[in-house]
């Protein structure tokens, strides 16, 4: 009579070292564990970054992934290195989530969004307290523009809201979700569309009115050095806020694609207009790969509910970044799921993800 425990009970063992070795390894974990039921033991927690181990976004993550999922925890402190996670049975409920500091409330909401989404029978609504322009996580118009419209091709309907802005330090923005119950469908999209058009935001919160000018204005001037011959239009905001700051995005839109959004952010002593560059400077690389379907921030992003549909997946990319290895790399140690992924022959040409 065999003793080994059946597959749902057998703990995964993750290395938070490895390849990209930031927060992204634990929160398809922790996604993961809630939808197969398979508990997982992560060590060398972000061992990447400057300040390694959970910090506090990130067990607000865990913390709120284990109310949703009971799971029993070991390690759910900040500064831990090693995590054990344990789940339950998910019960989807309505949540409120105050991270208590300026942590991005985009990236814990993608760790609870597709256990709502596929376990609750009637819609949820999630609302967090924190950062929404955060460096290294999606900021809000990231994923009101583009995350949300990949979600809706892949069948898993969201709606968003932003009532109140949070920038580092201060943090105390809002972002609000509505998560329809849904299960992902595959999704080929090997090419994409003619552009249509560019549009963006250049906003601040609490800062001089020339700030959001200045933005504005060197985004516009450095898209039409490049002889785009498309409509570019960016509107000016002033976003409602405890703190200051100020960023603007940029969103490419293609026929028949998702939108395609690229932010800069900006901090203290941080000039303008190399605020509004790095968007440019992104969106100009993407722009340069007349064949990636997706944008290197989504590839990795909607990489998951993919692993999760049922049904052969086929993309291109416009960059493979090591978020994309990474988060393969843990999809697989959770779920039987081939996936390749193709790196580009060349900068001009793309990269391709297969889901088999």
């Amino acid at each position: 009579m065999s003793s080994s425990k059946p597959e749902s009970e057998r703990l995964v063992t993750l290395d938070g070292s490895h390849g990209e070795g930031g927060g992204q390894i634990l929160r398809t974990a922790l996604t993961l564990s809630l939808l197969t039921g398979r508990p997982f033991r992560i060590v060398k927690l972000r061992a990447n970054r400057d300040k390694p181990g959970l910090r506090p976004q990130h067990l607000k993550a865990v913390e709120a992934a284990a109310l949703l999922g009971g799971a029993d925890l070991l390690g759910a402190e900040v500064g831990s290195r090693d995590l054990v996670f344990r789940p339950g049975a998910v019960a989807p409920r309505d949540l409120t989530i105050d991270i208590g500091t300026a942590g991005s409330t985009g990236l814990v909401l993608q760790t609870l969004h597709l256990p709502l989404a596929m376990r609750a029978e009637t819609a949820a609504r999630v609302v967090l307290t924190g950062g929404t322009f955060n460096p290294k996580a999606p900021a809000f118009p990231f994923l009101d523009q583009t995350w949300r419209e990949h979600l809706a091709n892949l069948g898993t309907p969201i709606a968003l809201a932003m009532p109140s802005a949070g920038f580092y330090p201060r943090g105390g923005g809002r972002l609000e979700a509505w998560i329809e119950p849904a299960k992902p469908s595959p999704w080929v999209r090997t090419t994409r569309g003619d552009l249509l058009r560019i549009r963006g935001v250049a906003g601040a919160a609490n800062l001089r009115e020339d700030v959001v000018r200045r933005l504005r204005d060197r985004a516009l001037s450095r898209i039409a050095d490049e002889g785009w011959n498309v409509d570019v239009e960016i509107e000016a905001a002033s976003w409602p806020s405890p703190g200051q700051g100020a960023a603007i995005s940029l969103t490419a839109v293609h026929a028949g694609s998702a939108p395609a959004t690229f932010v800069g952010l900006g901090e203290r002593g941080k000039p303008a207009e190399l605020v509004a560059d790095e968007a440019v400077d992104e969106l100009l690389d993407f722009l340069g790969v007349p064949d990636g379907a997706v944008d290197p921030h989504s590839a990795d992003q909607i990489l998951l509910p993919l692993a999760l549909a049922e049904g052969r997946s086929v993309y291109t990319v416009s960059r493979v970044t090591e978020h994309l290895r990474t988060n393969a790399d843990t999809i697989r140690a959770f779920l039987p799921r081939e996936i390749e992924i193709e790196e580009a022959v060349s900068p001009d040409q793309p990269g391709r993800v297969i889901v088999a």
